[in-house]
This record gives structure tokens, C-alpha cells and sequence, in this order.
């Protein structure tokens, strides 16, 4: 069973997680207040260790340094990769690049607020760069709950399927979702109001992308996506 953690900010309490909840390359990784963890959103705070990889439970990307010393959630390449296998160093609680230990993870000018952005820095001992991971007891949450809520509301399989159905639906749609770059494009009918609730990021893009008062439908752009990935994130 894989272990997922909270990766804790020791000076200033908070987690890292992906910026909005992203499931996009390249998104930032920031530091925020620890959800709890029945948040339908908590995913986007929880890490797993695989090997030297740090990858995040919701995208299943992994950290990364950007160019200059920007952390970032990406693709995870062949090993070895110098700029995403990392070491947690148990006597100073540090994360640091493997290929060179003299740089970690810190927290952008030891900010204690939310969005604060998390870079690679030269390790000079501040608890800016000193991280605590917290198991994610997900076990007991799930065990506990889900027979409880399965006795007490047996129209929750068939309430699945109809969310699945309305993935299909070609008549009550209101948004279209252009996913992928060309030649690889494919064009997504979705239900606003379903995204709005299942996706930060896809809130974000939608509150600028209303339907119009003449009909039209609301319609984004996500080029940075493969439209086999979408398909997965939208079921």
C-alpha cells in the first residue's frame, strides 16, 4: 500500500501543494493551510516517495526545478534525472537534490502566507528549509466510512452511474473543452457546474469563461494537457 504524506513547512506550519490543484505541467508548487483529510481536495496536498521521486497524489507528476530555481510539478523522466530524485536528510529535516546536496527546498524568503512559492536555494540550515512529514492515515477514514455510507444510502451506485452517463450526454451540455495541441486535439462536452466542484483550476478557467447572455457556449482552451489524460481526470 502506497504511504502518502504532508510535507510541513517547519517555520511556518503550512504544506506544499500544487497550486490550484493543477493537473497541468509546469504548475507551481506553493505552500498552504493543511486541509484535513476529508477534503474532496486534499490530494493536491499529499506526496508519495518513489525511489527519489516526490510525486504528488492528485496529478501523479513529480517535483521538479524549472529553469533558474523555480519548483515545479512535471513529467517524470527516465532516471537518472538530475532535477527531480531528491533525498529527505532525517538529522536536519532538509530536502535536497540528490545530484547535489548542497541545494534543497525552501520556502521563497521564509513568507508564512499562503501562495508563497517554494524554489531551490543553497542549504544554509533556516527552518524555511526544514520539512516534517505527517502520514495521511487514509486507511481508518476509508475502512470506517464507506461501509457506514453504503448502508445508509444504497442509491449511491446508481448515483455514480448517472455522473457517468452525463460524460456522454450530447444534448444538455453547456461547455466545450478544447484539450491538447495540433494535430492532437480533441474538443470535450462537459457540464460546468460538475467542473466548477470537482477542480480549483478548472474553477478558475470557468470564472472567466461564463456562458454568454446569447446562448453561446462557454468554451476554454487546456494545450498543455493530452486529451487521454483529460478523459481519465474528467471520469
Amino acid at each position: 500500500m502506497t504511504n502518502y504524506y504532508w510535507i510541513i513547512a517547519q517555520h511556518s506550519g503550512k504544506v506544499l501543494e500544487v497550486e490550484n490543484g493543477s493537473f497541468c505541467s509546469c504548475a507551481n508548487i506553493i505552500q498552504h493551510t493543511k486541509k484535513s483529510e476529508l477534503d474532496p481536495f486534499v490530494d493536491m496536498q499529499l506526496w508519495y516517495f518513489d525511489g527519489g521521486f516526490i510525486v504528488n497524489k492528485r496529478s501523479g507528476f513529480v517535483i521538479d526545478v524549472a529553469e533558474g530555481t523555480k519548483i515545479i510539478q512535471y513529467p517524470r523522466k527516465p532516471e537518472p534525472s538530475q532535477n527531480q530524485e531528491w533525498e529527505y536528510n532525517h538529522e536536519d529535516n532538509t530536502i535536497g537534490l540528490k545530484s547535489n546536496r548542497n541545494f534543497v527546498l525552501d520556502v521563497e524568503e521564509s513568507k508564512t502566507d499562503n501562495h508563497a512559492f517554494i524554489i531551490l536555494y543553497e542549504k544554509h540550515g533556516g527552518e524555511n528549509q526544514q520539512f516534517i512529514l505527517q502520514k495521511w492515515n487514509d486507511c481508518s477514514v476509508i475502512e470506517n466510512a464507506v461501509p457506514k455510507i453504503i448502508d445508509n444510502y444504497r442509491f449511491l451506485p446508481k448515483l455514480s452511474q448517472n455522473f457517468l452517463e452525463i460524460l456522454n450526454d450530447d444534448e444538455y451540455y453547456d461547455i466545450n473543452i478544447e484539450v491538447g495541441n495540433d494535430p492532437h486535439v480533441k474538443t470535450f462536452h462537459a457540464h460546468m457546474i460538475i467542473l466548477n466542484y470537482r477542480s480549483p483550476y478548472l474553477r478558475s478557467k470557468l470564472s472567466t469563461n461564463k456562458k454568454n447572455n446569447d446562448g453561446t457556449l462557454a468554451h476554454i482552451e487546456l494545450p498543455n494537457i493530452l486529451p487521454e489524460i483529460f478523459e481519465v481526470i474528467l471520469r
